[in-house]
């Protein structure tokens, strides 16, 4: 007779199914990964992940609220304990960014180039990711307060989320050398000091 699962046990085998989603869902596509295969990559019967999860996607949009939570985290703390102007605080949330993003590839990639329904619904996923493009508002928040016109406060946000995601993306995949993300966060800030 096997012994009853607690909550605890419950909670670390759903991490660690989402642990081994994320990278299988990286390497190959969310698309390409079956219940199945993720089951097998466990080391449990092929019915095992339904007990946790009711499909594939559900194993998705639970590995991205993972990533976007941790991701609101990491650059709400950068921001709060940045004293200074929202050039300052900006530029810690911009240091914050790459930090996840770099060391957290396979989530990074997942976040931002996956996308489900419930991307813009209130449910948890939904609410992961409202609160991570809240996150990114900040720096916008920041110039309006300080006198700067809403629309320019917030296509000068745009530009700037834009330009650090797409260094991201090109160092991630290679095209750019190591460090180069970490150099055009530098430029935008020197760029910006100048007006």
């Amino acid at each position: 007779m096997s012994r009853a699962l607690t909550d605890d046990d419950l909670a670390r085998f759903q991490a660690q199914l989402c642990d081994v989603a994320e990278v299988m869902f990286a390497e190959r596509g969310a698309e390409q990964v079956s219940m199945r295969q993720i089951a097998a990559a466990l080391g449990v019967s092929p019915m095992t992940p339904y007990r946790y999860f009711a499909s594939r996607d559900d194993i998705l949009a639970a590995v991205r609220i993972r990533g976007f939570e941790r991701f609101a985290e990491q650059l709400e703390a950068a921001y709060a304990a940045t004293p200074g102007d929202a050039a300052a605080r900006g530029a810690a949330a911009g240091r914050a960014y790459l930090d996840f993003a770099l060391s957290n590839a396979n989530t990074y990639r997942l976040m931002f180039e996956q996308h489900q329904q419930e991307d813009g619904s209130d449910n948890a996923l939904g609410r992961a990711v409202a609160r991570a493009r809240a996150t990114l508002s900040v720096y916008g928040d920041g110039l309006i307060g300080s006198g700067m016109a809403e629309a320019e406060a917030r296509a000068l946000e745009l530009l700037i989320w834009s330009t650090l995601h797409g260094a991201v993306t090109l160092e991630l995949a290679g095209t750019t050398p190591p460090g180069s993300a970490r150099q055009t966060l530098e430029l935008l800030g020197r760029l910006e000091m100048r007006g």
